[in-house]
């Protein structure tokens, strides 16, 4: 039978639905219904979707006739866009052509599984890099904020005898044959061989490599056994060194040891030497923590002052007044002490130069001071003694708070936290510096100790806010998590300079917590950990702040 009907009447079907084709076109689309079974399942959708028409508009007539409804808050929802956006964002980019290409289904889902699996892999391959960078910047910040003491460190290579040398000591003061030999390779390399054993070096050299692959693992401390180091190692691609690895004790972050390996098959490695500490009654003007030993100085400036007398206290404590009001007794690497009837403000060369001018500006219009900084640093007064050890785990608190707060929370958290520390650690260093130097008020005049007590303060009412920052953003979490703070009273002192002692004790306690917490050190912290040890922090400071009124 010759018909339109020979075919499926799919154009039909619709005003069918809708009651507008003639009696007779009606009559055949109901005949051909009854025996295609094809056409009455797609009139079926038809029906179904005019039903769900009807159920939707009758929904927003009920909703539109009513009162509106509050605004809805949307800021708890801004963390789970930003972070599905930062994840998708590419991922959409990259399929809509294949979407609106006609690709068959099957190879759609095929190509998306295996493009998931690569950005899975790649932000895999990233973490251990932001690991490493984080890790780095910390280590570089404490070594400016705290310059270590005058130490040794073993050289050993693949081709030339081992020998030793003392630390930041320039290339050219070393005439032994074999290290002038390491020297060139770390010329180079362009790796600074007056100070190869450092995380600054480690870092300077590792931010030059446009391609690098970075890994970052807990090995054994070969001197304490029970503890764990850090280990960073970079790969790169080009340059003379192909790999390098740098250790560090995180409960400090010294560079404990580190390796080159050059691409010609030849490896440097350097290696702490443990030092003995030395009796001080034996007159090596230094005691049994690494703290310089004051010489006797007159304590104020006379009355009267003379023009080419020798500088005294007074005039340290205005040059460090002068470098509080640039911040530069906060993280910059310079050190103040007094010397040959001067005071003598010197620092490393790799001070930026602008930064430099700054220094010396602010001292400019102070007598009987001398700046330097092309001179090695001295021996700093803020050895660690007693810091806490990093634990020997991997904790489990990192895999929870990131679970707790969600990726994209966790990340800002992290960088957050990681600031407030470094800003934090730098007060509790200048706090401590001021203690160590002057820990004799009784020697002080009137106006040396005003100007003393005023800049204890003022980095003690600025960690106080800082620790403050720390608690607001860790405790709701932290309790959120079982953790509970255990409450341990601060020991009473009667002067500052013994409270600001326990103050740094404390801070470098929150510092270990936190990077374990976060994942950055290896470690078994707990939220409970954490939050006793902030509140152990906040009541040592309380108790230093007393005493500086």
């Amino acid at each position: 039978m010759s018909s339109v009907f020979e075919r499926h009447p799919e154009h039909e079907l619709v005003p069918y639905l809708d009651g507008e084709l003639s009696r007779q076109q009606a009559k055949k689309v109901s005949g051909h219904l009854e025996s295609c079974g094809r056409c009455r399942a797609e009139l079926e959708e038809l029906q179904n979707a005019v039903a769900d028409c009807a159920s939707y508009r009758t929904a927003i007539v009920a909703q539109t006739s009513a009162a509106p409804a509050p605004w809805r808050d949307l800021y708890r929802d801004f963390s789970r866009i930003d972070e599905s956006l930062a994840n998708n964002s590419l991922l959409v980019r990259l399929m809509r052509p294949l979407v609106h290409s006609g690709v068959p289904r099957w190879a759609f889902v095929a190509g998306l599984t295996v493009l998931i699996v690569l950005l899975s892999l790649n932000q895999l391959r990233q973490a251990p890099s932001v690991q490493a960078a984080t890790l780095l910047r910390k280590a570089v910040a404490v070594s400016g904020s705290q310059p270590r003491p005058a130490h040794r460190i073993r050289v050993r290579s693949s081709r030339h005898a081992d020998f030793t040398r003392a630390a930041n000591v320039p290339a050219v003061l070393v005439e032994v044959a074999q290290a002038q030999a390491v020297a060139a390779l770390f010329q180079k390399a362009d790796w600074n061989w007056n100070d190869p054993l450092s995380a600054r070096s480690f870092e300077q050299w590792r931010d030059r490599q446009v391609h690098k692959t970075d890994e970052v693992s807990a090995v054994q401390d070969p001197q304490e056994p029970s503890e764990k180091l850090t280990r960073i190692r970079t790969a790169s691609p080009e340059g003379d060194v192909e790999a390098a690895s740098i250790t560090l004790d995180t409960a400090n972050y010294d560079a404990v040891s580190e390796r080159l390996e050059f691409r010609d098959s030849e490896w440097v490695e350097l290696s702490e030497i443990a030092e003995t500490p030395t009796d001080n009654a034996g007159g090596s003007g230094v005691d049994s923590v690494g703290v310089p030993v004051r010489a006797a100085e007159p304590p104020s400036r006379p009355a009267a002052f003379t023009p080419g007398s020798p500088a005294s206290i007074s005039d340290e404590l205005q040059v460090l007044s002068a470098l509080n009001g640039i911040g530069a007794d906060l993280g910059d690497p310079v050190e103040v002490a007094l010397a040959d009837g001067k005071v003598m403000v010197t620092g490393p060369a790799d001070i930026p130069a602008g930064r430099q001018s700054e220094i010396r500006a602010s001292v400019a219009s102070l007598p009987r001071v001398e700046v330097a900084f092309n001179s090695l640093p001295a021996v700093s007064s803020l050895a660690s003694a007693g810091a806490p050890a990093a634990g020997t785990a991997t904790s489990p608190a990192e895999t929870r708070l990131e679970k707790h707060l969600g990726h994209a929370e966790f990340d800002r958290v992290s960088t957050q936290l990681l600031d407030l520390d470094d800003a934090a650690m730098q007060r509790v260093f200048a706090l401590r510096r001021l203690a160590l130097k002057f820990p004799d008020e009784a020697a002080l005049s009137p106006r040396d100790l005003n100007v003393l007590r005023d800049l204890s303060r003022k980095h003690a009412a600025v960690l106080s806010q800082e620790v403050g920052s720390m608690e607001k953003i860790l405790i709701p979490t932290l309790s959120s998590l079982g953790g509970a703070a255990v409450s341990v009273p601060a020991t009473a002192h009667a002067g500052w300079q013994p409270a600001a002692e326990d103050v740094y004790l404390s801070a470098r306690r929150v510092e270990v917590l936190i990077s374990q917490t976060l994942g950055m050190t290896p470690g078994k912290a707990s939220p409970s950990e954490l939050m006793t040890a902030l509140s152990q922090l906040q009541a040592n400071l309380d108790d230093c702040q007393r005493a500086l009124k």
